[in-house]
């Protein structure tokens, strides 16, 4: 009998520790839709889009949503960066050269502080 509750205690103990692992599974929990409008607005840090720009943006991001719900289902990395590439080129597409340069500052910085996350 003492073996059966230690077994039971060390199972719900287990099931506990790894609830949080699995609930951030997907960064912290997010929808692919909060996933890409946070990548958006870190992108556009500094940038002041007009109302036209901003409507091509969030076409942009609407089509990103809906093809990378089926890759991150799939789990292929490879997919994922060429969409990711696309999205971005589609983005940089709407803004005027000035914008650009913000643009690409920001891609930069994204990309480095991704280089400088520790890998699990």
């Amino acid at each position: 009998m003492r073996r059966i509750n230690i077994a039971a205690c060390s199972l719900m103990l287990l099931a506990a520790a790894s609830a949080p692992a699995m609930a951030q599974g997907n960064m912290g929990g997010m929808d692919p839709a909060q996933m890409v409008q946070r990548s958006t607005d870190r992108l556009m840090t500094g940038i002041t889009l007009s109302a036209t720009q901003s409507d091509s943006v969030k076409a942009i991001n609407a089509r990103f949503v809906t093809a990378a719900q089926g890759a991150m289902t799939g789990g292929d990395r490879t997919q994922m960066a060429a969409m990711r590439t696309k999205q971005r080129a589609d983005l940089r597409a709407t803004l005027t050269a000035a914008q650009q340069t913000v643009f690409d500052k920001n891609v930069a910085d994204m990309e480095k502080a991704r280089m400088n996350r520790p890998q699990p």
